[in-house]
């Protein structure tokens, strides 16, 4: 009986072992994201038209050691390479390596080629060529603890191609994963007859679910296999295998009685859904509806089924609140509108989960591509019901159950708030820093902008275990919030952590897409100023140059003034009310400069009397100098480092800051002046005072109390006396 490898994603092992049984092999074995078994030809055939969790099926040719690539050709080459291809034929190597001497794939690939190649040639043949657009063979090798294990790769491709989706989402979910989930959430059980996808996307667990419950086999479509291109591929056996394919479908599509329902907000990901259900020829049992979930009410759904759905999530910065909040509308939704339903959520983060505020009945893990997730199963009654605090009520008991890490947070941050209280007043300041990373446990920065609370932190080091530095944003989340009287819709936490694999899928549909509704204005100084907490890396206001932009205030009345990386404008907009005949303002982003313009507009600032330039300041300098431009004062506070695809090179401050002052000092006007500012800590000034020029550092000048902890910028006030 031969013997054949099917692989599968990681934790759905038991699955395609169940599917493999169900589908008549002998003595599947389950390894890590493969499965061993056996079977005649004819039932691997049959597994290759109706598996729906398999991701490739290998029937390995030749096992053999090799611990250096001279022992990997000489085996490779003495396999008869004639009873697989043709010399005409084209074909592909695809390597893996686990702990071996033999590590890059690469390498691996092409010495396995050369023997193929070789084979033929000594052979007085023609060599086969390789080619990676659906080649005539594809062979697969596996090298683990130097144990070398050459395969036919029967599927050639991955099994998730079943032929009907050729229109995706931004991040459409894997077909072979959509069923293995669909297993997972219990619709194979034909307990319900009704599946309803309220975030469909391009439809996938519809079109997979109704594939089931049709009995459709998901290869029947599939015009390509790298079986078909193999020398021993067996042409009438085939035949017999979709002729039962397509009796089987005509068969299970004598049932009415069946319900398929996806509505999504993104009538693009619509269309896209109702040409892949043309595809298969379920344009009449599965049906897609454009709309959001404030919107689910208008279907004319049924009283009970089953509910899956894969809300669109992200891990940019600014939209983990964003996503929350969706998770937290749809678990309203599922309270409201489907008891007595089953539903299955899927969720790469316990946070997203929990938003639901509903007991989950079983959790699967699973990889959806590199990124971890769960499938939280529910049973939609009130007693699985969580009532949690409102997102939008302050939370009065939050000391409650504290760890005493926390309550050693919770005391930092009073004591924080008490030793501020009197400058904070006197300053009239409501934007401020009221902690960052004081304790060891909590390594974050916490503002306060106004009644908001902006938490970013810190990036752990490779010691601190991801979930316990979960656990302790989300402390140092919820004591902040308790300190301050906040509620939680109005604190704003940002992970800076390194994306993983595909973890940055964009949010989807729309559904929680940025907008001008995450804008508010704040005061300080006097002057108003536009924030988000949300959206981007920075909020807009640096809080550290509060005293920075105070000291510009003071110095530009009826002087010229210039703004080099300008951002939103905040140092200009001082320095406009302060007196400032004019200012320039130089950004490469076209989004901080439309900023820094209503900043102005909210200053009741005539912005046609002032400059606002679109360029790269580096350039931009090097043709004011040329143009002899002049400016009274100038401030300057660059990035630490940048390679936007806008420059040419990159720029480092530390390499690149003489060259910059100097240009700087080319267009001071006689005792004009400079404010340098930069925020990197290793920073070593390399510019000096000499006749002309008179260097200052005045860092000490402009660090307020809430960031005498830690100064985040160094600033010289560099004269012109010529």
């Amino acid at each position: 009986m031969p013997h054949f490898i099917a692989t599968c994603a990681k934790d759905l092992e038991y699955l395609l072992v169940d599917e493999l049984k169900a589908l008549g092999v002998e003595n599947p074995k389950e390894g890590l994201s493969q499965v061993k078994f056996e079977t005649d030809w004819k039932g691997v055939y049959r597994v290759l038209m109706w598996s729906r969790i398999a991701s490739r099926i290998h029937y390995p040719i030749a096992t053999f050691e090799a611990t250096n690539d001279d022992m990997l050709y000489q085996h490779a080459s003495i396999i008869d390479w004639s009873q697989h291809l043709s010399d005409s034929a084209s074909f592909l190597i695809n390597a893996q390596s686990f702990r071996s001497q033999l590590s890059h794939t690469q390498f691996i690939s092409q010495r396995v080629k050369d023997a193929i190649v070789d084979y033929f040639r000594e052979a007085g043949q023609s060599r086969p060529d390789v080619t990676f657009d659906e080649p005539d063979v594809v062979i697969h090798c596996r090298i683990k603890r130097n144990q070398v294990t050459l395969s036919i790769d029967l599927a050639g491709q991955g099994l998730h191609k079943r032929g009907y989706r050729l229109k995706g989402g931004g991040a459409p979910i894997k077909e072979n994963l959509a069923a293995a989930l669909l297993m997972r959430a219990g619709w194979t059980l034909k307990e319900t007859n009704s599946l309803y996808d309220p975030m469909c996307g391009s439809g996938t667990f519809l079109i997979e679910g109704a594939m089931m419950s049709y009995d459709i086999a998901p290869g029947l479509l599939r015009e390509y296999l790298g079986l078909f291109g193999w020398n021993q591929f067996n042409q009438t056996l085939w035949g017999e295998i979709i002729e039962e394919a397509e009796f089987r479908r005509e068969k299970g599509l004598e049932q009415h009685n069946l319900s398929f329902i996806g509505s999504d907000i993104n009538p693009k990901a619509v269309r896209n859904a109702q040409m892949n259900i043309a595809l298969i020829g379920l344009e009449d049992r599965v049906k897609i509806h454009i709309g959001g979930l404030d919107q689910v009410e208008q279907l004319d759904l049924p009283n009970s089924g089953i509910l899956i759905v894969n809300p669109p999530y992200s891990e940019r910065l600014g939209e983990r609140n964003q996503v929350k909040q969706l998770y937290a509308q749809l678990g309203l939704l599922l309270k409201e509108r489907f008891i007595g339903w089953k539903a299955s959520v899927l969720s790469p983060d316990k946070d997203f989960g929990h938003a639901l505020g509903i007991r989950a009945k079983k959790i699967y893990k699973f990889n959806n591509a590199s990124i971890p997730c769960e499938l939280l199963n529910f049973e939609l009654m009130s007693d699985n019901f969580i009532e949690r605090v409102s997102e939008s009520q302050v939370e009065t008991d939050f000391k409650e159950k504290l760890t005493p890490q926390a309550i050693q947070l919770c005391h930092r941050l009073e004591k924080n708030r008490s030793k501020l209280k009197k400058y904070l007043a006197k300053e009239n300041i409501s934007c401020y820093r009221i902690y960052d990373a004081d304790l060891p446990d909590y390594n974050a920065a916490i503002d306060v902008y106004d009644n908001r609370l902006h938490i970013q932190e810190y990036r752990p080091p490779k010691s601190v275990d991801d979930k316990l530095a979960t656990r302790r944003l989300k402390e140092i989340e919820r004591v902040a919030a308790g300190v301050f009287a906040i509620p939680r819709n109005q604190v704003y936490v940002k992970q800076r952590r390194q994306q993983k694999g595909d973890w940055q899928y964009q949010v989807a549909n729309n559904q929680t897409s940025q907008s001008n509704s995450n804008n508010f204005t704040v005061t300080e100084g006097g002057r108003r100023f536009i924030v988000n907490l949300n959206d981007y890396l920075d909020t807009g206001l640096f809080l550290d140059h509060r005293q920075t932009r105070e000291m510009v205030a003071k110095k530009v009345s009826g002087k010229s003034f210039l703004n080099l990386f300008c951002y939103t404008g905040s140092v200009s907009v001082y320095a406009a009310t302060a007196g400032a005949s004019s200012t320039t303002n130089v950004d490469m982003s076209r989004t901080y400069l439309e900023w820094a313009k209503q900043n102005y507009i909210k200053n009741e600032i005539n912005i046609s009397k002032h400059e606002f330039i679109r360029e790269n300041c580096l350039v931009w300098l090097e043709e004011a100098c040329e143009q002899k431009l002049t400016f009274d004062l100038i401030f300057l506070d660059p990035p630490t480092f940048s390679n936007s695809k806008r420059m040419e090179n990159h720029f480092d401050i530390q390499a690149d800051h003489p060259k910059l002052i100097q240009q700087c000092l080319q267009l001071l006007n006689k005792n004009g002046q400079l404010i340098f500012s930069n925020n990197f800590q290793k920073f070593e000034m390399l510019v000096s005072s000499d006749e002309q020029v008179e260097v200052k550092e005045i860092t000490k000048q402009t660090i307020t109390p809430d960031f005498s902890r830690r100064s985040l910028h160094r600033c010289w006030l560099i004269s012109n006396k010529s």
